[in-house]
């Protein structure tokens, strides 16, 4: 007797508020290969997509909003400062998602390490044409206690989920904007050993700016290979307790931060202003090919490589105090400089600076 193979599954198209009231009624009784399609209004709910491919739209007059509840549940823990770990759309356990369209919205709980939107555990987020903000909490809440990112891929060692030390996921970011976030717009990251996180994110805006005092950072590049191009990012500043210009004694916000990240990462073509600190490699020796940017009116460092050898070309940098920067106080370091063009810098084009029994080195070189 010959067997019959079941036949495949037949991609619908299911849409929201029309057949189910809540995107996450839809997710929960879609297919793999199903379509989601979200007519405009505000969805106050927690949206989770676990081991499922699907395809989340927006559709009609105006995106539609998901917008935090009050009580958003928590899927792992911050080891680190102590606090829940969640996130108002979920992407996990393998789930492979193409979303578009849609505003997500906080504000977010107080006391919780919250993001508008996260992959993990081996899941891959396409994201497009969508916006993510005000990923903060309410002013009350106590600086410490303050968190919010944008979007996050993947996560580090000191967040555990499942029994896990961190968790790796893909993602391709276009066309979102990010504003208003108490710590990061994007968050790129993975556990410290096995295969780094993957990303491309590639021709957003990301601006900050948080009413309670915060060290922000537009985009944060940890353990995991990005592609960062095209991208217009904006006002990461410092405000909290011991912010400054010294950045071996205080805290200073970047642009777009590459902090531990492993190698093959591509920062160029973007255009960072009025942050403390541009772009910043800390604890990355040769992580970066850092080119073709835009820095401008950064007000510490248009660059700064700190704790580990980097390599810049081609970046054009006017404003600010510092050009750019060498910094060792842990690591001797070396800055290969190719052809970056600095202007109207307040107190030098590049400057080595180093503590400790560190030596910091600057090699310029010019057209």
């Amino acid at each position: 007797m010959v067997g019959i193979a079941p036949a495949a599954h037949a991609a619908s198209t299911l849409v929201v508020p029309r057949d189910y009231r809540t995107i996450q009624a839809a997710v929960d009784a879609a297919a793999s290969g199903d379509t989601i399609l979200v007519q405009g209004g505000t969805y106050t709910e927690q949206v989770v997509v676990s081991g499922k491919d699907l395809k989340l739209k927006g559709v009609g007059n105006g995106s539609p909003v998901i917008k935090s509840p009050a009580q958003l549940t928590p899927f792992a823990q911050d080891v680190r400062h102590g606090v829940p770990v969640t996130s108002v759309v979920r992407i996990a356990h393998g789930a492979h998602v193409r979303m578009s369209g849609f505003t997500v919205t906080g504000p977010v709980p107080c006391g919780q390490l919250a993001s508008g939107i996260t992959a993990l555990q081996s899941s891959s987020l396409d994201l497009s044409q969508s916006r993510v903000i005000d990923m903060l909490p309410a002013p009350s809440c106590p600086a410490d206690q303050a968190f919010g990112r944008g979007v996050t891929i993947g996560l580090p060692d000191f967040i555990q989920v499942d029994g896990a030390a961190g968790s790796t996921a893909s993602g391709r970011i276009t066309r979102v904007v990010v504003t208003r976030y108490q710590t990061d717009g994007f968050n790129f990251n993975g556990p410290s050993e096995g295969t780094p996180s993957r990303v491309i994110a590639k021709n957003n805006v990301v601006t900050g700016g948080a009413q309670i005092p915060a060290v922000q950072a537009g985009i944060v590049v940890g353990g995991a290979v990005a592609t960062v191009t095209g991208n217009l990012v904006s006002h990461a500043v410092c405000t909290f307790p011991g912010c400054g210009g010294d950045p071996i004694n205080e805290f200073q916000s970047s642009g777009i931060g590459a902090i531990g990240t492993a190698s093959g990462t591509q920062i160029s073509h973007n255009q960072v202003s009025d942050a403390d600190i541009g772009i910043y490699q800390v604890f990355s020796p040769n992580c970066c090919q850092i080119r073709h940017n835009r820095l401008i009116d950064n007000r510490f460092f248009g660059i700064a490589i700190q704790d580990g050898d980097g390599t810049t070309a081609h970046n054009v940098i006017s404003g600010g105090q510092v050009g750019i920067g060498v910094i060792a106080d842990a690591v001797d370091t070396t800055g290969i400089l190719r052809h970056d063009r600095i202007r109207r810098t307040s107190v030098a084009p590049v400057r080595e600076i180093q503590c400790c029994g560190f030596k910091a080195t600057a090699v310029v070189k010019p057209d």
